[in-house]
């Protein structure tokens, strides 16, 4: 698809979609591009829905939005109404995902998150395109620094990337607005008359991330102005760091790949610790799975380079580290084996 240079002419907010649209040109020969945006109705996502909309004028685009009912509160009817209405007057098609959230010990908020995620991940197309801006980026970058996060967590978003979720119908993940600060996109939508609606929850300090952004960022903001930003830069250096890191894991994984698949165990324990943990983690993410924790990641090397044969697997949380005479290598653990040796 051909598209022009102008791009530094453009407002910021049409500047961010023709760069999206460009970064997945350049990466998917289909035409029309189709895209497939998530929309709750909330301000961000409405301004992505119409901006993707008025790009449809310039470029040959197919979209589809998706929004998830999670049913946790009482005005998730009336959303469905809201961005049905959006949808109805800029001629998108819209799918509702109807979908039921079961904690599962990581906290609502996780789960509805991660049910959200993979609601949106089964719509077929081109690329998911997921409305995060700048403000997001350092909500997030400080959210993994509070929990421990290596290198690939502070790495947070990505502008594109593919897609994270294992089977996701859509490749590629695009979040145009990485780069813009929410009140870019307040402006955006005000200078247009556009509605939308606000979650309630999102105002409630029981949940971390809103903690985060809500209090803790506007104070870090009043006395170090542009911290958003400066946290925002850090994920783009962590992302580099972490390309880094991926080239040596794939060096390492070639240099102690076992001709059957995997890893040859002797090889693999030869590596200097870091670099052992350096590729389980590489590899975790290629499942695609979270990468684990560093006790978890430790233990499983620990019980790993001591197996006395047989066929073990070491739980790192999202995955297992599995050992089998000569050969080692990972796989995702089934749901609700998390902490077990072996299940079924």
């Amino acid at each position: 698809m051909a598209v022009s240079s102008s791009a530094p002419e453009r407002e910021p907010v049409s500047a961010a979609i023709f760069k999206a649209i460009e970064a997945l040109a350049a990466r998917v020969s289909s035409q029309p591009l189709r895209l497939v945006l998530g929309c709750s109705g909330g301000v961000d996502s409405t301004v992505l829905l119409h901006a993707l909309a008025e790009a449809r004028g310039e470029f040959p685009l197919e979209l589809r939005a998706v929004h998830v009912h999670h049913g946790l509160l009482v005005q998730a009817d009336a959303w469905v109404e809201a961005v049905r209405s959006h949808c109805a007057a800029l001629g998108v098609p819209l799918q509702v995902a109807y979908v039921r959230v079961q904690p599962d010990g990581k906290g609502l908020e996780a789960a509805a998150r991660s049910a959200r995620l993979r609601a949106l991940a089964a719509v077929p197309g081109d690329a998911l395109v997921l409305a995060q801006h700048r403000d997001d980026q350092a909500e997030t970058v400080l959210f993994r620094l509070l929990r421990g996060s290596g290198v690939a967590g502070l790495a947070a978003m990505r502008q594109i990337a593919p897609a994270p979720l294992a089977g996701a119908a859509a490749p590629w993940w695009l979040r145009p607005f990485l780069d813009l600060p929410k009140e870019t996109l307040i402006a955006w939508a005000q200078e247009r008359g556009l509605s939308w609606v606000e979650d309630p929850s999102n105002m409630s300090a029981d949940f971390t991330r809103n903690w985060l952004r809500g209090d803790i960022l506007p104070r870090l903001e009043t006395r170090l102005p542009g911290v958003r930003t400066v946290l925002a830069r850090t994920a783009e250096t962590m992302a580099e760091a972490q390309q880094g890191l991926d080239d040596l894991a794939a060096l390492d994984d070639e240099r102690v790949r076992h001709p059957q698949g995997g890893w040859d165990w002797a090889e693999f324990f030869r590596l200097p610790l870091h670099r052992q943990k350096n590729l389980v983690r590489w590899a975790t993410l290629r499942l695609p799975a979270l990468p684990p924790t560093q006790r978890r990641l430790e233990e499983g090397l620990r019980q790993a380079a001591s197996h006395g044969g047989g066929v073990r697997r070491f739980p790192l949380g999202d995955a297992w580290l599995c050992a089998r005479g000569e050969r080692l290598w990972v796989e995702a653990a089934p749901q609700g084996c998390d902490a077990a040796w072996r299940c079924g």
